[in-house]
């Protein structure tokens, strides 16, 4: 499966811009999670780019080999680095982080090359750093030594806005006056916490969920079988990310995981309430994709028994879970599952804040069990 195929109708889109020849300097590519955002500006970048000029990368051409590596000279990739105290005013970033963190940096760019939707994800990265922007500005207007479009990819778009946005305000100052032959890709599953004067100046391209069939072919393609696939994308909800986290893990055990973690949210008792503060914010600090993988199963349990309420059909493997499926929804008939979503999610964003976590997990159960009840919180998170 390409791009084109993940994402048909953003891809016509895309195509279209590039045969009217119509690129634009800025786009913002925002959607859910494990929807293909970065893969598809991967391959944006690619396609104006390759030698062939088709409406498809050719995947030959000296360019397109560059970019399935990920060294094209007109490839700039930006994304979450920890911050260092040794950094230089408009010097490369990269070589001021830590050895640890270089070699962490490039597996990671590695593995991105193998495989789209692997998530670039480094320890006590909080935020898009201001000199990794500084770095670019200084960069990006100088003339390209190769022909085609110079790209510049941002991912958790969002991260810019961290701090006191200082990263958001200078990337600003590149929208405001773009290089020419340039197009900047800002990637996020998280628009809202990007400031409207950056907003304002992209182009906007929503991605819906991935189809369950795009998410079963996509697990087919790494040879697991067909029932298992079409099981495992119906659970993660068209997340291609939480289908192979699940995958990775056994399909049984997460969910007999996720319904212990509901039942210790729903519990008004007092030591079920401590226990779950104390291990959400261990987890927070010591194993954050542990951390975000428990809120995942959570939103994942949530949304089966809302599609169990609607009368979907499930996969057989939640047939144990039916009686408490029954049981959720009969105690919260007026449940805010919208409103729930959203708040599992401003959990996961929340590692990258600076936050007291007990208190923020305090705060995030008070507000889920408001949500329970289908009124509006008191506490905003």
């Amino acid at each position: 499966m390409n791009a084109a195929d993940l994402q048909p109708s953003i891809w016509n889109r895309l195509g279209k811009i590039i045969s009217n020849q119509k690129i634009g300097t800025s786009y913002l590519f925002s959607g859910p999670n494990g929807s293909g955002k970065e893969w598809t500006a991967i391959e944006f970048s690619k396609l104006l780019n390759c030698e062939s000029k088709n409406s498809i990368s050719c995947n030959t051409c000296a360019s397109c080999q560059k970019f399935s590596k990920l060294q094209h000279e007109n490839l700039n990739l930006i994304f979450p680095i920890p911050t260092t105290a040794k950094s230089k005013i408009e010097s490369d970033p990269l070589k001021n982080v830590s050895k640890d963190d270089f070699e962490l940096i490039i597996n990671s760019i590695e593995l991105k090359s193998k495989d789209p939707f692997h998530k670039i994800r480094l320890p006590n990265a909080r935020r898009i750093t201001i000199d990794s922007i500084r770095y670019l500005r200084k960069t990006i207007y100088l003339k390209s030594q190769t022909s085609g479009r110079k790209t510049v990819l941002i991912f958790d778009a969002h991260l810019l806005s961290e701090g006191a946005s200082e990263s958001a305000n200078a990337l600003l100052k590149i929208l405001e006056e773009p290089p020419m032959n340039t197009s900047l890709i800002l990637v996020t599953s998280n628009k809202s916490k990007l400031p409207l004067t950056i907003t304002s100046r992209c182009q906007q391209i929503d991605f819906p969920r991935l189809s369950l069939d795009a998410v079963r072919e996509l697990l087919e393609n790494d040879k697991v079988e067909n029932n298992k696939a079409m099981q495992l994308a119906i659970l993660s909800n068209g997340d291609i990310l939480l289908a192979k986290d699940l995958l990775s893990r056994g399909v049984d055990e997460p969910l007999e995981e996720a319904q212990r973690l509901i039942d210790n949210l729903i519990r008004l008792e007092r030591d079920s309430w401590r226990s779950s503060i104390n291990d959400f914010s261990m987890l927070a600090y010591r194993k954050p994709q542990e951390f975000i993988f428990r809120i995942n199963l959570i939103q994942m349990w949530i949304n089966l028994a809302y599609k169990y309420k609607c009368g979907e059909e499930l996969p057989s493997l939640i047939d144990d879970f039916s009686n408490s499926f029954e049981s959720f929804n009969s105690q919260f008939p007026n449940a805010n599952i919208l409103a729930i979503n959203i708040l599992l999610e401003e959990t996961i964003e929340a590692l990258s804040r600076n936050l007291y976590m007990p208190l923020f997990m305090l705060n995030t159960m008070i507000t889920f069990q408001t949500l329970l009840k289908g009124k509006e919180p008191e506490v905003v998170i």
